[in-house]
């Protein structure tokens, strides 16, 4: 008699629909069978341990880790349409129904996929098919946001990403600048190539160009064996110079040979080495008041600010708050093997008062360290650090609001807006899912839109 798990098996394996397996805490497939192989244009080999983002993204909102992190919760099967980049790099538009099951306390996602009606999707074209107009749905699955801030950064990366040009990231310590210049690298022609970061301000001015260039044995005292550097690391790739205000300026001299000459002398060499390297760099200051000053290149700085990203503070994009906070505390209840689902309305309220001078890093520690205390299912305000839960004079809901300083009721307005954006977005505009989303009677969202200034389509603006 054939054993039941033997019949699941052979029907998983030879099911005319594209099935992937995806296990929930890491993100990477562990099952595909043969229909789905043969979809991606993978080996099975190859596509064992695959990262899921490698092959889905959104057609538009806030990303595939949402999509996944919502199905992998949901009482019922998920659905919505992707994207599925193949391993030619060509995009097909898929239907997705998303359902999860737990096996040995570990919830895997069965992502059962069907190729829509290619016309209706002509837009979805190979990302090698010349320009893309960049919008700003456009996804980037690891930017979490929706503030007009954070949509003009993706704007800039969908501009600047299909080119070659250098990019200069300027923001402060803890915003993301290693995000965003992966997120370059990711929609770049170089995807394939390496993507190769240095942080220049962990290495000191004689180490800095043995690290960038690479060295040949004996070149100085403890060069047993020749070394290749990361430019070399980086060819036909991405190399990301990070914290690069704090490079020497005998550094920066010689990286200035290799962004316009495109070559280099390891260190105890005289043999040139040609590469093909895109430049991305980073800093937390001002490069053209520390060009001004006397303590950065001017002609160096010009070579990189060829096109400029500034990323906004955290304190300048509240609003974005809510989705980072909801992202981190899944990533870290399941890295901390804690169910710890929720966060509570009045910690909330703590989080979007709070100015965050570390910005999203400072915001990752504090999710994290509620995380580890947390006893319970909701975070509550007792949870986060000390210096977040410090009360101030005047905090009182009955105090008068001014001086710029957000009172109780106005924390809650906010936030209550904040969970309307996310869940009608969430929802694709459709009143009752919305509605069931936030567990009200449909009849009262059109007050809740009024009362926030949401348009009456649902959509957020």
């Amino acid at each position: 008699m054939t054993h039941p798990a033997d019949l699941y098996e052979a029907f998983f394996y030879a099911a005319n629909e594209a099935i992937f397996v995806v296990e929930v805490p890491t993100g990477h497939i562990v099952a595909a069978n043969a229909r789905a192989i043969r979809c991606a244009g993978f080996a099975p080999d190859e596509i064992i341990g695959l990262s899921v983002d490698r092959l889905f993204r959104p057609q538009n909102g806030f990303g595939l880790p949402f999509f996944l992190e919502n199905c992998a919760n949901a009482p019922r099967a998920c659905c919505s349409t992707l994207q599925l980049i193949k391993k030619s790099d060509e995009i097909t538009a898929v239907n997705v129904s998303a359902t999860w099951v737990e096996a040995d306390g570990t919830r895997f996602l069965f992502l059962l996929t069907r190729e829509t009606d290619p016309a209706a999707f002509a837009a979805c074209q190979s990302l090698d098919d010349g320009p893309i107009a960049w919008s700003e749905q456009e996804d980037f699955p690891t930017i979490i946001g929706q503030s007009e801030k954070i949509r003009d950064v993706c704007r800039l990366i969908g501009a600047v990403a299909k080119s070659n040009v250098t990019v200069l990231i300027q923001g402060e310590s803890g915003t993301g600048k290693e995000v965003i210049a992966n997120a370059i690298h990711v929609h770049s022609h170089r995807r394939r190539g390496p993507f190769v970061k240095v942080n220049c301000a962990a290495l000191s001015e004689t180490l800095l160009e043995s690290e960038l260039f690479g060295h040949v044995k004996g070149a100085f005292t403890g060069a047993i064996r020749d070394r290749c550097g990361r430019f070399k690391q980086a060819d036909q790739g991405t190399i990301l110079l990070d914290e690069i205000g704090s490079m020497s300026l005998s550094g920066q001299a010689k990286l200035l040979r290799v962004l316009q000459e495109h070559e280099f002398e390891p260190v105890g060499s005289s043999a040139t080495i040609s590469v093909d390297v895109r430049v991305l760099a980073s800093t937390n200051v001002d490069l053209e008041q520390a060009a001004g000053e006397g303590r950065f290149r001017e002609d160096l700085y010009y070579r990189l600010n060829v096109f400029a990203i500034p990323l906004p503070p955290l304190r300048e994009r509240k609003e974005d708050i809510v989705l980072l906070a909801r992202h981190l505390l899944s990533r870290y209840s399941r890295i901390l093997g804690k169910s710890v689902n929720a966060i509570a309305p009045e910690t909330y309220a703590l989080l979007i008062d709070y100015d965050w001078p570390g910005n999203v890093r400072e915001l990752e520690n504090a999710i994290e360290h509620a995380v580890i205390v947390e006893n319970g299912s909701l975070v509550a305000p007792s949870s986060l650090p000390m210096n977040l839960t410090k009360s101030r004079p005047g905090d009182e809901d009955s105090a008068p609001s001014c001086g710029g300083e957000m009172k109780l009721r106005e924390k809650l307005t906010l936030l209550e807006r904040q969970i309307l954006l996310d869940t009608l977005s969430r929802a694709k505009g459709v009143k009752k899912h919305a509605a069931d989303m936030l567990g009200i009677d449909a009849r009262n969202l059109p007050y809740l839109l009024k009362k926030h200034r949401l348009g009456s389509d649902l959509r957020p603006h």
